[in-house]
């Protein structure tokens, strides 16, 4: 079988470190060319990454050599998602993009239709849910290890200090409209339902910042309770999610890649104390040392490699990938928006 021709759009942070690197590691991918608007980052990503073809461009018309390749990869910002991702499906091309699939619901209606049309495979990037730990947590669920799910519970400290995009203040909602798509699919993974927004908290940022100080929603996915806060003026950047089961409590540390799990506490007693401090202490520190090994030999993915592999897979056999399709993109898109509208019912 012939590897698949793939040419990467966009070479910033997340293209050069996420997309490029799972690419070049599979035997069954041969990454024709890269692309980008900006010259030099052309010429840095084509000599890191040993890549023969390059293209300044800002759509496929340009790009000469667009005819030897069969998909792309889009890691460009947002606002670029909906007319990029189209204008490949109309060249002809399968397209994995990265999160959000769109800026408006109807746009993100409108890809999946065109993908439709053309015959084309589109996949989204909704890589933590197929991270390391998050497949442990799923099977542990599955497997009725945590007993009956009671309820799911999300937090995020962002360090508005830390790496981030120069574009995101520019998004509805500034930063939660960029990050908020992993709470979405995570929220739909675990639980196995489209959650249903309730309520929308939100405090707002200052000086008229698109970004807010802090959000928090309450939502239902089938008859499980879910609750997400994030706070975007914290002095440390730390993600979790929770879920909390009638026989254990398992927190997934996104940031790490680890799964903390420990027992039901009982009676709270000394002893009870003790053993849920030790569950806690063994499992992070174990899962850290994972972790940190893993990244220091540049093989921490946080689901990168299974969002490449899925996608691969869908462009030859034409099926649409699992729990990253068109469908599940516009599934996020919706969910954001709906964040967006009960946002502005609020701030009346």
């Amino acid at each position: 079988m012939s590897a698949l021709r793939v040419a990467v759009v966009g070479l910033g942070w997340v293209g050069t470190h996420r997309h490029l690197p799972w690419l070049k590691r599979r035997s069954d991918v041969d990454v024709v060319g890269v692309i980008d608007h900006t010259p030099a980052r052309v010429e840095r990503a084509k000599s890191l990454f040993r890549i023969t073809e390059g293209a300044v461009a800002e759509g496929p018309h340009a790009v000469h050599w667009l005819d030897r390749v069969d998909a792309v990869t889009i890691a460009t910002p947002p606002a670029t998602h909906f007319s990029l991702a189209a204008a490949y499906l109309q060249a002809g091309k399968d397209v994995l993009v990265e999160k959000p699939m769109a800026l408006e619901v109807d746009q993100a209606r409108e890809l999946g239709d065109i993908a439709r049309r053309e015959g084309r495979i589109l996949a989204v990037v909704h890589n933590f849910q197929f991270a390391r730990s998050t497949l442990r947590l799923r099977k542990l669920i599955a497997d009725g290890r945590l007993g009956e799910v009671q309820a799911l519970w999300g937090s995020q400290l962002s360090n508005p200090r830390r790496r981030l995009p120069e574009w995101y203040e520019s998004l509805p909602l500034g930063l939660f409209y960029d990050e908020s798509p992993h709470f979405f699919y995570l929220v739909r993974a675990l639980l196995g339902a489209n959650p249903e927004i309730e309520v929308v908290h939100v405090v707002g940022g200052k000086d008229g910042r698109n970004t807010p100080a802090a959000i928090t929603l309450l939502m239902r996915a089938g008859s499980i309770p879910a609750q997400i806060s994030m706070n975007f003026v914290a002095p440390v950047s730390e993600w979790h999610l929770t879920v909390i089961g009638s026989r254990a409590l398992a927190v997934l540390d996104v940031f790490r890649d680890v799964l903390v799990v420990t027992r039901n506490d009982r009676e709270h007693l000394g002893r009870h104390i003790l053993r849920t401090t030790a569950d806690v202490m063994t499992s992070h520190l174990g899962g850290v040392a994972r972790s940190g090994a893993l990244n220091f030999m540049g093989r921490l993915a946080y689901g990168n490699d299974v969002v490449i592999a899925r996608f691969v897979e869908a462009c030859r056999t034409r099926v649409p990938p699992h729990d990253m399709s068109a469908v599940d993109g516009l599934e996020v898109v919706r969910l954001q928006h709906d964040v967006i509208d009960h946002a502005r019912v609020a701030a009346r």
